[in-house]
């Protein structure tokens, strides 16, 4: 993999080195593809908002939703203490570990202050759903030598061996580390953190971005930031860059010179998408994938929540009004359950499937149709589906009723 022995080395010394160091090594897989965007965008399946997350799955070609705006709300809770669950705002980092059939772990953050979480801190969604501090915004100033006295945190990604690999948002001035300028950390760069040691090092310039890039694109640019880091399943560094334009949805990694993991063309994406964080993952973990419209419910309006995932797989979505720990019962898809389970309305969820139980189409889709609640109604209601053909949890979702 990409070490700190770039550091300092031009674009062209990057790739002739790197190419020289791939020979002979193994061909990446073709892994799948989590992203999320800068900008709300237009995925194949329909709005993508840059508070949510989607898949590409190369086998099928296809992409699909992932997290959505629902499940960002179970996640991030009362942030403002209305009473009602809040979103979480633009995700600019993410990081995904799956075991198996089973994701384990997701770690975010933010573009801007959501809560109580800078955009420089790191988050890790619990097990109970909650999200808690992983790494600060002071910490990571500490630890990378940061003399400006604030940062926002680009793209990151944990790697196996405990090392934290970032990009920033902008320039940073630093006493421990140079990139392209002396004292600098550009913008481009990625570096890393090892806590065993503890040190601090450059994985790869922005001149070395530029040259991986122009060597996967077959011609010479500049890329500017660096708007999201990851690892492919070999350990090898993928990235996302802001230029060129054409390209800035576009996944590379740094193996063979510089090559392209997926391109924009091939994530169906319309206008003018850019992806400001992303992870790789060996496969997708067979989940449903869930979304609600609309997530804040009006007196006398139905919502409706959508399903996506195998074709032809029976499922059930539970309900409750209160929160479990999926710690408490681990299981395949997304963690486990994550609602609690002797709550009354999740019994009745189960005991009944007149209205919460459905089977996915050829293409695997399906919806359900909930009755519009009545006025006075006002609470806030989680859900979770469950798919019976492949035993696996989706993600949890809140859905507010506004009485």
């Amino acid at each position: 993999m990409v070490g700190s022995n770039f550091k300092g080395m031009g674009a062209t010394g990057v790739v002739a080195f790197a190419a020289m160091v791939a020979m002979g090594a193994p061909v990446p897989a073709q892994e799948s593809v989590i992203f999320s965007l800068t900008s709300s965008g237009t995925a194949p399946f329909g709005t993508l908002a840059d508070t949510e997350m989607a898949l590409f799955d190369p086998q099928f070609g296809a992409c699909r939703p992932w997290c959505s705006i629902a499940s960002a709300a179970f996640f991030a809770g009362d942030l403002d203490g209305d009473g009602v669950t809040d979103e979480w705002k633009d995700v600019d980092a993410i990081h995904v570990e799956q075991v198996g059939g089973r994701v384990t772990e997701l770690y975010v953050s933010f573009n801007s202050t959501t809560g109580p979480w800078l955009d420089g801190d790191i988050v890790r969604v619990l097990p109970n759903g909650s999200l808690a501090l992983a790494w600060s915004e002071a910490r990571l100033i500490a630890d990378f030598g940061l003399t400006d006295g604030q940062m926002d945190v680009d793209g990151m990604h944990l790697g196996s061996d405990g090392r934290l690999f970032v990009s920033f948002s902008d320039d940073e001035a630093s006493s421990i580390l140079s990139t392209d300028v002396a004292g600098v950390i550009t913008d481009g760069s990625i570096v890393s953190w090892d806590g065993s040691k503890p040190l601090a090092a450059v994985e790869v310039t922005e001149a070395g971005i530029d040259g991986f890039v122009s060597h996967a694109l077959g011609k010479n640019v500049k890329t500017g930031d660096t708007l999201s880091v990851a690892m492919d399943v070999n350990g090898v560094l993928a990235f996302t860059v802001q230029s060129p334009s054409s390209d800035d949805a576009t996944v590379f990694r740094v193996s063979n010179g510089g090559e392209i993991v997926v391109s924009e063309t091939q994530l169906g994406l319309t206008g003018a998408p850019e992806i400001d964080a992303l992870e790789l993952v060996d496969a997708p973990v067979p989940f449903l994938a869930t979304r609600v419209s609309p997530r804040s419910v009006p007196a006398n309006v139905s919502a409706q929540i959508s399903l996506d995932g195998a074709a032809n797989h029976a499922f059930v979505v539970t309900l409750a009004l209160a929160r479990g720990d999926a710690a408490n019962l681990p299981a395949d898809g997304f963690v486990g359950l994550f609602l609690d389970p002797i709550d009354p309305l999740f019994s009745a969820s189960l005991a009944d499937f007149t209205f919460t139980y459905g089977v996915t189409d050829g293409a695997g889709q399906g919806t359900l149709q909930f009755d519009p609640a009545p006025p006075g109604i006002t609470l806030t209601l989680y859900a979770q589906a469950y798919d019976f053909d492949g035993h696996t949890f989706g993600m949890p979702l809140a859905l507010e009723l506004e009485g």
